[in-house]
């Protein structure tokens, strides 16, 4: 059996980083670009990452990139203590001593801790949990994907992350890949299969997310070429575990996904150096802490229960919100959904649609249905739902919601019952509900 070795793939070509993380930081550190350095430490310190805080007050100390200040070392140093970094509060101790004015110590560690503290951080961005209780649905019709015959052949393996709606019929709706690795090999495998599920279920499901783990079979042959490439294996690994050490947020996020399932063989070897049966959600949290927008959004995602007063829910807004100031579509996308949402805490009309249409200008499908439903529902907005559906129906012209939404906007009897009717065709061909429309012909 030929083999070229998954771990090979989970080399991927790291992406020309537009985002501050750890690693991207230091380099601009070693290259003297001190003011960059600093400026991106200072951004990675406000989700308490506790090297940006100490590298903070190192630049301080030195007056690197800021000006040179005994007090602000201090205060850093200090609150990279209060976040667990042990080496860093005997430090402070020391500059302490330097200086005269205790005070002044205090007052600045005060100044900083109102918007640095571990009290302040801890609440916006650290949850209770990482297991949360998930809507249990079950699933009334299956259909496995299929692996590329050549991917089993080579030994890739993969994953793929795609949410979908599901409808009052339980059928699935409105697929989007959010990411998968390796590209382009088993994402319309698992989006065609996906597309044939059905749940038990009578009421409409927002943005269910699934990972899926394509792993090959374990073959008495395939293991033999296995451990007979281990060597080659554990230095590609080696390579990953020092790069996400050294804060790579995107080797972080990669090496969590990978984690997630002990059948890979990269997992295999992953989990000799992270034992922890946590690894996987601590590497997110640090991918996350580490400015990488997937990973914020992963971790978001991973904490929005139904249970609106979990305190966590604050906490997963709070990473949707800063994954989005990046222009992550799926979280500006999820935003709009949450404030769009009458039964949501959350409700605003006005700044759902504001998050729907930043994501809409870029092309996100989803969001332009959405963004036409909620404009549909609000005063005044009849030359922008116009708008909407046209650039709707520009992508998919054979939606059925979109061409209800057409449908109910016209005033003419003979073309809205036009439209209706093509919407409940295509809603028959993608074995969708077809309630609405049937609903909405016959008052017509």
């Amino acid at each position: 059996m030929r083999l070229t070795g998954p771990l090979l793939l989970l080399l991927i070509c790291f992406s020309k980083q537009s985002f501050a993380d750890l690693f991207s930081a230091t380099q601009h550190y070693q290259q003297k670009n001190y003011s960059l350095a600093h400026s991106e430490f200072l951004e990675l310190s406000q989700f308490g990452n506790t090297d940006a805080m100490y590298n903070l007050a190192v630049m301080s100390l030195h007056g690197q990139g800021t000006t040179k200040s005994l007090p602000k070392a201090y205060a850093w140093f200090l609150l990279a203590s209060d976040f667990g970094l042990m080496d860093a509060k005997q430090t402070a101790e020391l500059v302490k001593q330097q200086y005269p004015d205790k005070q002044v110590l205090k007052d600045m560690y005060l100044a900083l801790k109102l918007q640095y503290g571990f009290n302040v951080i801890s609440e916006k961005f650290y949850p209770n949990s990482f297991n949360k209780s998930k809507l249990v649905l079950n699933k009334v019709r299956d259909h496995k994907p299929n692996y590329p015959e050549q991917a089993i052949k080579q030994g890739v393996e993969g994953w793929v992350w795609v949410e979908f709606d599901i409808d009052e019929s339980g059928a699935v709706t409105d697929i989007s890949l959010i990411a998968a690795h390796p590209k382009h090999i088993f994402s319309t495998e698992l989006i065609n299969a996906v597309s044939l599920w059905r749940y038990d279920t009578d009421i409409p499901i927002k943005s269910r997310s699934l990972t899926y783990h394509f792993t090959t079979f374990k073959g008495k042959q395939y293991k033999t070429a296995f451990q007979n490439q281990k060597k080659q294996y554990k230095q590609s690994i080696s390579e990953h575990i020092d790069a996400a050490e050294k804060g790579n947020s995107e080797v972080q996020f990669y090496i969590s996904q990978w984690l997630q399932s002990s059948e890979y063989n990269a997992s295999q070897l992953l989990k000799y150096h992270w034992q922890d049966e946590q690894a996987a959600q601590s590497l997110l949290f640090a991918s996350a802490k580490n400015s990488f927008p997937l990973a914020q959004y992963k971790l978001a995602t991973s904490l929005l229960n139904n249970n609106i007063q979990d305190s966590d829910r604050k906490v997963a807004i709070n990473w949707l919100r800063v994954a989005a100031q990046k222009n992550s579509l799926p979280a500006l996308y999820r935003l709009g959904t949450l404030f769009a949402d009458h039964n949501s805490p959350e409700y605003s009309p006005n700044r759902a649609l504001n998050y729907f249409k930043q994501a809409a200008e870029q092309g996100h499908f989803r969001a332009i249905k959405e963004m036409c439903l909620l404009l549909k529902t609000m005063p005044n907005q009849q030359e922008a739902l116009k708008q909407c559906l046209e650039a709707g129906l520009d992508i998919d012209n054979e939606h059925p919601t979109l061409l209800l939404l057409r449908a109910q906007t016209l005033s003419n009897k003979t073309l809205s019952m036009k439209y209706a009717k093509q919407a409940l065709n295509a809603a028959k061909d993608r074995n969708w509900s077809t309630k609405a429309i049937s609903a909405f012909i016959q008052r017509l």
